[in-house]
Parts: structure tokens; C-alpha cells; sequence
């Protein structure tokens, strides 16, 4: 009798768990993402996606290959460095008469795009860094730390045009 009760406990035990998972019926689903990384330093969220402004420049200013804008200046900051030396390449795509030079974006409805104009990018004494190419080395002290870059147009052939100039890169931080 007493096997015979334990077995019958049992049995409504387990018909009892069986029922109450209905109160633990997934509602919905929640992913994690991240990544664990060995780097030397995070980029700040603020320059992770930003925006540079370099303005509204007149055709004259422009008017011959090779002329250039007054350049915008950028940051880049790093957090919770610890000390290294770190170099930096900006990609996206290049221009078609000078592929050290990112290529203005296309495909804009309803506005006239400049034409033989790209966007040249330097570092914070105004040495161009090619597209696709390392900047100079930049030492990294423990904690946070701001690269400071600039970008410009430059006419790449004949005089540029009257139209949007914009453009999109990115950038990765290497680190020694």
C-alpha cells in the first residue's frame, strides 16, 4: 500500500510539473549581443557613428585640380587605454581620378551631385592619410586619449561643381 501511495505521489507530481510549464510558456525572446575583444582601448560611442561638417564651399575655391577646402577638424577618442601605440586607416570607396581620395556618395534623387570633387583626410598637422593606407603612429598614454584628424574636398580634376558633396568612411584603430 504504501508503494502503491509513493507511486500515485509520484504520478501527480510529475502530472503537476507537467501542467505548470504552461505557466512558463515563453512570451517572447531576448538575444545578447557583444563581443570580448583583446584590444588595447574601446572607441567612444560618440565616434563610433559621427558626422563632420565641411560646410558649404564656393566653386572658385575649387576651381583647379588639386585646390582644396579649409579643412574640418575630427576627433577620435579612445577609452580605457592602456598604454601602446596605435595607427589608423580610413576606408570606403575611392575615388575615380585619385584613389587615395573617397569618392562622394551617389544615388541622391532630386539633387544635383558635385562632380570632380573627393574628400581627402589628414592628420592633425594636415599629412594626407591615403585611403585604404596607415596613418603615422600615435603613442597611447593609460586611460583616454583623442586623435585628432581633419578632412577637406579637393578638386580632382578641372574645377568641381556645384552640388552635394557627401561622402561616408570608416576607420580602424590598429594597435603595437
Amino acid at each position: 500500500m504504501q508503494k502503491k501511495a509513493a507511486f500515485i505521489g509520484a504520478a501527480a507530481f510529475a502530472v503537476a510539473g507537467l501542467l505548470s510549464q504552461g505557466a512558463f510558456a515563453a512570451d517572447g525572446t531576448i538575444n545578447f549581443e557583444g563581443e570580448i575583444v583583446s584590444s588595447t582601448c574601446s572607441v567612444s560611442p560618440k565616434s563610433q557613428n559621427m558626422t563632420v561638417p565641411l560646410g558649404k564651399v564656393k566653386t572658385t575655391v575649387l576651381s583647379a585640380a588639386g585646390s582644396t577646402s579649409t579643412p574640418s577638424k575630427f576627433t577620435i577618442d579612445l577609452l580605457d587605454c592602456d598604454p601602446a601605440k596605435a595607427k589608423v586607416t580610413f576606408s570606403g570607396p575611392p575615388d575615380a581620378d585619385d584613389a587615395t581620395l573617397l569618392r562622394l556618395a551617389g544615388g541622391l534623387v532630386g539633387n544635383t551631385q558635385a562632380t570632380n570633387v573627393a574628400v581627402q583626410i589628414a592628420d592633425s598637422s594636415g599629412k594626407q592619410i591615403p585611403l585604404g593606407s596607415q596613418s603615422d603612429e600615435y603613442a597611447i598614454a593609460k586611460g583616454t586619449n583623442s586623435l585628432q584628424f581633419q578632412a577637406n574636398y579637393k578638386s580632382v580634376k578641372g574645377g568641381a561643381t556645384a552640388g552635394i558633396a557627401n561622402a561616408t568612411a570608416q576607420f580602424t584603430v590598429a594597435y603595437n
